[in-house]
């Protein structure tokens, strides 16, 4: 029977998920398969999650499983309407040589391997303190988490003023298996994992039109020690790389949507946009990079679409903050106050700042050479004279630069901060410093067709 509950609530998420998809997925020609996939997955969590917590705010226990299901399974309902009206997927293997086929194949081994090994570590830390604890108490309190819980001053560590996206999509597993069973929970991470993996083998095909790179570019987080199984990661259920993946769904789709014309690859990056920050609050700072990207592939002309692009976010960030203001949430907060006095008395911090994020992003037990390829990556693009070169570096150094403020205003100990955390930062970014080596290994080719030719 757990297992049962495992698969119904999967199955609840990706048909929430596939409704949202295809349905932003529209005037254009097909969707890729593992395009579809990624985006179903993580596109359902967001649903479910959100479901959880407005539905929550006045029903609890089995008015308010109901009430999700429900909404999962018309959002379903839509996704074979459009299937109905014609919305096409496929695999894009069409016309590769079997090679190619083969080798794409292959790119499912990282996958099966994070699969298998999913188990073997337990929750830890962040995982289990921030992310877990959540999923735990509004299970226990009949799916939804009670205003005191966010008013407890003794649950100031468990940092009660973090989005909900992982806790209660953590959740929605619990209230399917009738139980809070940390083992069974796990089983979604490989999924995280997989929705990644697929983001990032469609967003490389469908920007460079080659198999064989999308297929090479795909194993890379397998040599990337962080971006494995060797801590912070979704092994031990931690946020930062599915936010990660995000991001790359966002970049992918905005970069698709100006090189290629996909049309339908605009609504979704907006979709992603609005996710990030209920995903975690660094979700903020890459919805900012992301809307200065927008503007920068759209064109600063017409700015109104650029404004329309951020405001789902930023609709989400101002909801969440009204919500927390309404429950007087407790909040620990590390940071001093962003005023220009503070600001002039902790430039000194800059240079030391600057130098660990450089020693961080040159540690090779933590990543491989992926930080000393990206440089080299980002400058055969230029040389190439392709624009999403810059397009690129903006969206992995415009986030980097935005990860300094919190370190220029912490109260924490500076060295402490930056070594407990920084990491993690960095490997939201490397999920999009993947495509910049996959697209690099590309070579040369014709410029771009504009929108729409």
């Amino acid at each position: 029977m757990r297992t049962l509950g495992i698969l119904l609530a999967v199955l609840t998420v990706f048909a929430a998920g596939s409704g949202l998809t295809l349905a932003l997925w529209r005037r254009s020609g097909a969707i890729l398969a593992a395009e579809f996939f990624g985006l179903a997955w993580l596109l359902g969590a967001g649903v479910v999650s959100a479901l959880l917590a407005l539905a929550g705010i006045g029903l609890t226990g089995g008015a308010l499983f109901a009430v999700v299901t429900l909404g999962t399974l018309l959002l379903g309902a839509l996704g074979v309407q459009r299937l109905r009206e014609g919305a096409r997927i496929e695999t894009g293997w069409a016309g590769a040589p079997a090679w190619e086929k083969w080798l794409s194949v292959i790119a499912l081994i990282p996958i099966g391997y994070i699969a298998a090994v999913t188990f073997r570590d337990a929750m830890n830390w962040d995982g289990l303190l921030i992310w877990e604890s959540k999923a735990r108490h509004a299970f226990l309190a009949g799916g939804s988490l009670p205003a005191e819980y966010f008013s407890d001053a003794t649950r100031v560590r468990n940092h009660p003023n973090y989005p909900l996206y992982l806790p209660f999509t953590e959740l929605w597993v619990y209230l399917w298996i009738g139980d809070c069973d940390q083992t069974a929970v796990k089983a979604i991470f490989p999924i995280f994992y997989a929705a990644a993996m697929a983001l990032l083998w469609s967003a490389t095909w469908r920007l460079s039109g080659r198999l064989w790179v999308a297929a090479l570019t795909a194993l890379v987080p397998l040599f990337v020690p962080l971006m494995a199984d060797h801590g912070l990661g979704l092994l031990q259920s931690y946020a930062d790389f599915l936010l990660g993946s995000v991001y790359l769904a966002a970049v992918g789709a905005l970069l698709a949507w100006r090189l290629k014309g996909v049309e339908g690859a605009w609504p979704v990056a907006v979709a992603c946009a609005a996710l990030l920050p209920w995903i975690k609050q660094e979700g903020m700072l890459l919805l900012g990079s992301l809307v200065l990207l927008a503007a920068l592939v759209h064109g600063w002309r017409d700015w109104k679409r650029t404004l329309l692009f951020a405001l789902p976010g930023i609709g989400i960030v101002v909801a969440w903050r009204i919500a927390m203001h309404s429950v007087h949430v407790v909040d620990g907060t590390a940071f001093q106050a962003l005023t220009l006095e503070n600001l002039r008395a902790n430039l000194p911090r800059l240079g030391p700042i600057i130098y660990l994020m450089g020693a961080q992003l040159a540690l090779l037990k933590a990543w491989s050479l992926l930080w000393l390829a990206v440089p080299v990556a980002l400058a055969c693009l230029a040389a190439q004279r392709r624009r999403e070169a810059l397009w690129l570096a903006v969206a992995l150094l415009v986030p980097l630069l935005l990860d300094v403020i919190p370190y220029l205003f912490t109260r924490l100990d500076l060295v402490f901060h930056i070594a407990t955390s920084l990491d993690r930062l960095i490997l939201q970014l490397s999920l999009v410093a993947v495509l910049c080596l996959g697209l690099a290994l590309e070579g040369s080719r014709r410029p771009p067709a504009p929108p729409g030719a």
